[in-house]
């Protein structure tokens, strides 16, 4: 091969190297990150599902809330030209990415001069929200898709959100991005796929800051319509990370593996958190919360004391009655809870079938009963056994004991509280 073939090959060569970098540094394999593809979703039209309620509101403005106070608006002077019936009432919330309930805003379609201010309070939800930079509001348009328009103000202090509109529709309360799932239950050994994903078109200039009309400017709703979640672009996944037992692996930039322990003691929490990139300073966390089930844990605190956590048995149910139990007496004695009935509260009684609470220890008992008297008859003990979940094999819920009865002369000298979630058994022929 002569000296000019060998020169033009290697220049050749060259220019590959030049056109073709990713695929000589990474085999050809990394495929390129195409921003989401978000399709509107038509959604039906809510169901009324509480109390509305109403006030005349004329030009000289007003303001009006939820019977529950999570959602109010507040009509600025000038507004509206003449008295106007204004009502909130809540409704299912279709939004497929909506948080708590929604709010019909009527009269539907009232175009209001001035942008009335609509406030959402978060508090009963905060641990669903996820990140706080992209929560925000949406409204259902007339072609039943939701239109995530996001905040003008926001009070992390008071935990509300607001939003400036100047039309009546069904609004929810909505994250743009999350994990999903953000919350989950598994089993020891179990695996589970956790993913970033957004509901919406996701623009790096605007998806970690507030959608703002500009207040010196025209009216402007921006806003983006809420479709089928899409995997968050990997350029947005800074880094992936896991806090609690068990381990991860990381499939893609915008998936992990998440593997329970082969065994913990009672129940374990874990969380995965994946940090974001975002052109603004902060901080962006995604959270995904996941309970590892053994057989379950019961949580009991004596006299106000620090609770201790052990392991508690299955749930057994009997007939109409539920028997809850530690094993092999781990917690420091042997635990019984018992209660007659479904979800909901059951208080204490004297009957062997009923509702009850038992704690032995080597050295004390303590019975849900007790004595005023010496003389007296025995009367049941105060509090309530507080029935949560009786569902996909899981039982939770919460108990308070008040005047328990302390070893045989059953004197009320004793208080204790507790929480509790098991496995849940319930024979084939119930």
């Amino acid at each position: 091969m002569n000296n000019k073939i060998k020169k033009a090959l290697h220049l050749f060569l060259l220019a590959l190297l030049f056109v073709f970098p990713s695929a000589c540094e990474n085999g050809g394999t990394e495929q390129p990150d195409a921003s989401p593809v978000i399709t509107p979703l038509v959604r039906p039209k809510g169901v009324s599902n509480g109390m509305a309620v109403g006030r005349n509101i004329g030009p000289e403005g007003g303001s009006l809330q939820s019977v529950n106070g999570r959602f109010r608006i507040n009509v600025p002077q000038g507004a509206l030209a003449s008295n106007t019936m204004i009502t909130i009432e809540p409704v299912s919330n279709t939004n497929i990415a909506g948080i708590g309930a929604a709010f019909r805003l009527t009269p539907h379609g009232q175009i209001f001069s001035k942008p009335v201010t609509i406030t959402y309070s978060w508090a009963g939800y905060a641990d669903s929200v996820g990140l706080l930079q992209t929560l925000g509001l949406a409204y259902q348009m007339a072609d039943g898709v939701w239109n995530f328009v996001g905040a003008d103000s926001f009070d992390s202090g008071a935990k509300t959100v607001s939003f400036k509109t100047t039309h009546f529709s069904d609004w929810s309360l909505m994250n743009r991005i999350s994990l999903s799932p953000y919350r989950a239950s598994l089993e020891t050994g179990q695996k589970l796929a956790i993913k970033a994903m957004t509901f919406t078109d996701a623009h790096p200039d605007n998806l970690f800051v507030p959608l703002v009309n500009d207040p010196n400017g025209p009216y402007n709703e921006p806003g983006y319509p809420v479709g089928e979640p899409a995997p968050l672009p990997s350029r947005f996944i800074k880094s992936w990370e896991l806090n609690g037992p068990g381990d991860l692996t990381r499939s893609s930039g915008q998936v992990v593996e998440y593997r329970a322990p082969a065994s913990v003691n009672g129940a374990e929490e874990a969380t995965v958190t994946v940090e974001l990139n975002a052109p603004v300073p902060g901080t962006y966390l995604l959270v995904s919360n996941i309970s590892i089930m053994g057989d379950g844990w019961i949580e009991l605190s004596m006299n106000g004391g620090a609770p201790v956590r052990f392991p508690a048995s299955p749930v057994v149910k009997m007939g109409s009655r539920y028997l809850l139990a530690n094993p092999e007496d781990e917690g420091g004695g042997h635990f019984l809870l018992t209660w007659n009935g479904e979800l909901g509260s059951h208080g204490y009684d004297l009957s062997t079938s009923g509702t009850s609470f038992h704690f032995l220890t080597p050295g004390i008992s303590y019975v849900s009963m007790y004595l005023p008297h010496p003389d007296s008859p025995v009367m049941p003990s105060g509090g309530s056994v507080n029935v949560t979940k009786l569902s996909d094999g899981i039982a939770e819920g919460t108990f308070t004991v008040t005047k328990v009865g302390v070893n045989s002369e059953l004197k009320p000298l004793a208080s204790a509280s507790g929480r509790f979630k098991a496995k849940l058994f319930i024979p084939k022929d119930q």
